[in-house]
């Protein structure tokens, strides 16, 4: 009989590059220097990943926008070849929210089949830039076949979506900003934040997971973090230190998203909740009008 696993931990990594710059804000000069923080994520951040999870002989998905997949192969193959899942992440970091749905399809499509070029298959998953969804985005969804999103920030169980109460046979695995590194490493030209020592990210991230495990009703515990972001190394030691306690618990289970979301799917016990893109676009722009 197998043990009960209370806690199944996802560690996911979002690939941007340069791209996490460039798709900021269309107006700016990006030069450089810009550039080549970004492009510290696969040429130093992915590496030390690949080196931490093979350590802790763990498997994580990689989210990797169509253009990281072309312009640093080598890289992505290292992370196939190390057994880790490849997802979708669109092409060039394009927010769908702020972009047309021509411009959106585009995207979606292009990085489809860079990933299909670098592994052979289509893509399982689908994270949005941002986590920041159109009217458009989970109609592309659905359309080709992506199995399972990570996008929502409203529950820490994964669930169905559904649309018009029918099944759609996707799975989201609900996500958080307080789960990721960018919420408290972030640092750029054009945007400043306050940052935070890794310390206190450790205490933060492992408070979330004690808190959960505690609650033993299957959540998912998805860890977003970025390459150019969690690569550094006192970054990376913190991630070392908080990985080696989690292993240390009973009841918790590391799993890639896809996996997870299988799972879920296999369970028959998977929960679900109403999709409707649209609608919520709309609710949103009425709140806004009244708020004038």
């Amino acid at each position: 009989m197998s043990a009960r696993t209370d806690l199944t931990v996802v560690l996911t990594f979002d690939v941007d590059g340069e791209t996490l710059w460039t798709s900021r804000d269309a107006n700016s000069r990006i030069g450089p220097v810009m550039l080549s923080q970004g492009a510290y994520g696969p040429l130093e951040g992915v590496p030390r990943i690949l080196r931490l999870l093979r350590k802790h002989d763990l498997r994580a998905t990689f989210f990797v926008t169509g253009y990281v997949v072309d312009h640093y192969p080598d890289r992505c193959r290292d992370i196939v070849a190390a057994g880790h899942e490849i997802a979708h992440h669109t092409y060039g970091h394009e927010w769908p929210s702020r972009v047309d749905a021509q411009s959106e399809r585009r995207s979606f499509v292009r990085a489809l089949q860079s990933i299909e070029r670098l592994t052979g298959r289509k893509p399982a998953g689908y994270r949005a830039p941002g986590w920041e969804l159109s009217d458009s985005t989970f109609g592309l969804v659905r359309e080709f076949g992506i199995e399972y999103t990570s996008n929502m920030m409203d529950g820490e169980h994964p669930y169905e979506l559904t649309v018009s109460g029918a099944p759609t046979g996707v799975i989201e695995l609900p996500c958080s900003w307080v789960l990721d590194d960018a919420a408290f490493f972030m640092y750029g030209l054009t945007y400043d934040p306050p940052q935070f020592a890794p310390s206190q990210v450790y205490e933060q991230w492992m408070g979330e997971f004690e808190g959960m495990r505690a609650e033993r009703d299957g959540r998912v515990y998805v860890l977003t973090l970025h390459p150019q972001i969690i690569g550094r190394a006192s970054r990376m030691a913190m991630l070392d230190r908080l990985v080696a306690a989690m292993k240390r618990r009973g009841g918790v289970a590391f799993s890639t998203a896809g996996a997870a979301a299988a799972a879920a799917r296999r369970s028959g016990e998977t929960r679900t909740r109403e999709y409707d893109g649209s609608r919520a676009l709309l609710q949103a722009e009425g709140l806004h009008t009244e708020r004038q």
